[in-house]
């Protein structure tokens, strides 16, 4: 049976090895996606000869994963006997699926509000055609309506960007409910621990300012060498164009030399659902739920 541990930053070497050799890197299995939020969502680990697999010891239980080399298992009878009738195992990517699906033993539900959103670089810096029309225009009505400097995110800006974060928290405090408050503080933390560890990752990103002060910034890490995962993006609103600008600018400054990037999951919230697509996707990661019959 896998045996599950506490899992601490001290796993980061031997996980990140697991999560390079997965043929395919969802947002979500990477170390800091996971290790950034323990605070809200504590984890658990169980290492295996090809495969790990994580257990939310916190407000959403279940096991999740895979994270590993899925095409290099040659006994899946002996990984799945890990698990009982009854099992449930979360975000299971889609390769994975497609190699289990034919087990009478096996249940796969789609995840849609788990699916992660990939977009061409080229396409979001492009921003040719009528269906990028409107953040084509929304990108030209801040270039040119504000006086503005964009700059690569450096260790000198962190203060700015903690002093953002307040000036943003506080901005939409009138209309949060208690919940979306819980989540945003979850986000802050998390955020925080980037800018905290940030020699210890492959981490980008870029600020926006107007009059001298940050309206913007995004934080984002590489995947591998043709993806990088943004994981954080804000912007005050009230400028017009703020958050198309600095998607704009960051991918074609520090994005440049990516192929894709990945905008993770909308959790299936309508509103953050709409914004992802509207940048219309290349494509989706896929994530399914498999129950154990």
């Amino acid at each position: 049976m896998l045996d599950f541990k506490k899992f601490t930053w001290q796993d980061k070497d031997r996980y990140t090895k697991y999560f390079q050799a997965s043929p395919v890197h969802y947002a979500e299995y990477s170390f800091f996606g996971l290790w950034a939020w323990l605070h809200a969502y504590p984890l658990e680990i169980a290492y295996g000869e090809n495969l790990c697999w994580l257990k939310s010891a916190g407000p959403l239980p279940g096991i999740f994963g895979p994270s590993g080399n899925w095409d290099a298992v040659t006994d899946w009878d002996a990984e799945l006997a890990n698990f009982r009738a009854g099992d449930v195992i979360y975000d299971v990517p889609e390769k994975v699926m497609n190699i289990l699906a034919s087990r009478p033993e096996l249940r796969f539900t789609e995840d849609r509000d788990q699916h992660e959103y990939v977009y061409a670089v080229k396409d979001m810096t492009a921003l040719k055609g009528r269906q990028y029309a409107q953040k084509r225009n929304r990108v030209r009505a801040f270039l040119d309506g504000y006086e503005w400097d964009y700059y690569p995110l450096t260790k000198n800006d962190f203060g700015d960007v903690i002093d953002f974060q307040e000036r943003w928290r506080v901005h939409r405090e009138d209309t949060m409910t208690h919940e979306e408050a819980e989540s945003l503080d979850n986000e802050d933390k998390a955020i925080r621990n980037a800018l905290d560890k940030w020699d210890e990752f492959k981490f980008s990103g870029g600020i926006l300012k107007v009059d001298g002060k940050i309206i913007a910034y995004t934080i984002a890490q590489e995947l591998d060498p043709e993806n990088i995962d943004v994981m954080f993006e804000k912007a005050f609103g009230e400028y017009a164009g703020s958050y198309q600008a600095i998607n704009y600018m960051f991918l074609k400054n520090q994005g440049a030399n990516y192929e894709w990037a990945n905008r993770e999951e909308d959790m299936g919230e309508p509103g953050l659902r709409e914004a992802k697509l509207s940048y219309n996707p290349a494509l989706m990661l896929r994530k399914y739920i498999m129950e154990i019959l």
